[in-house]
């Protein structure tokens, strides 16, 4: 009985010490999310991009801003479509591409003027040759003009299942 008293003190014991660790880790602080300039201010605006496809299991393509000079958007994919506030000046505008489970990241430089509305671009298919590695390019347009104003940044869709179908957008 005593040997079965000491195993519950020290199982116990180790409970309260995992537990007491997990109450230590603070939730993402507002100072790591990403916040807007103030209402008023002049103000460069980012919008995503989505575009669907058609069948019984279309799914959505979506890109979009998850970070803004390395600081969190919040609920950056639900809020893909609205209007994303930017102070003038440069900005790096971390990009998210989704399809299903498949995902591509990139970084973006953006030098934002007022008053103007850009839009994230994005294409996607397979490269040539045997392994046909998914790929997704993104950039970034003036909507008013449509024209680039970033480079197009290339970069390999991971995610997903080896044989899983991949559509491509032409």
């Amino acid at each position: 009985m005593p040997q079965n008293r000491l195993l519950a003190h020290f199982l116990a014991g180790v409970l309260l010490v995992l537990g007491s660790g997990c109450s230590n880790v603070s939730s993402s602080s507002s100072d790591d999310n990403y916040q807007p300039p103030a209402p008023g201010r002049a103000a460069a605006y980012l919008k995503g991009t989505n575009f669907s496809e058609g069948g019984l299991f279309g799914t959505d393509h979506r890109a979009f801003a998850i970070m803004v000079d390395m600081q969190w958007v919040r609920d950056a994919a639900d809020q893909w479509d609205h209007p994303l506030a930017l102070a003038p000046g440069r900005h790096t505008i971390g990009v998210e591409y989704s399809y299903s489970n498949f995902i591509a990241r990139a970084d973006l430089p953006l030098e934002a003027k007022p008053g103007v509305t850009y839009q994230i671009m994005l294409e996607d298919g397979h490269e040539d040759g045997p392994d046909g590695r998914l790929f997704c390019e993104l950039w970034i347009v003036d909507k008013s003009t449509g024209k680039s104003v970033t480079q197009v940044y290339h970069r390999q869709v991971t995610g997903g299942k080896k044989g899983t179908i991949f559509n491509v957008n032409k």
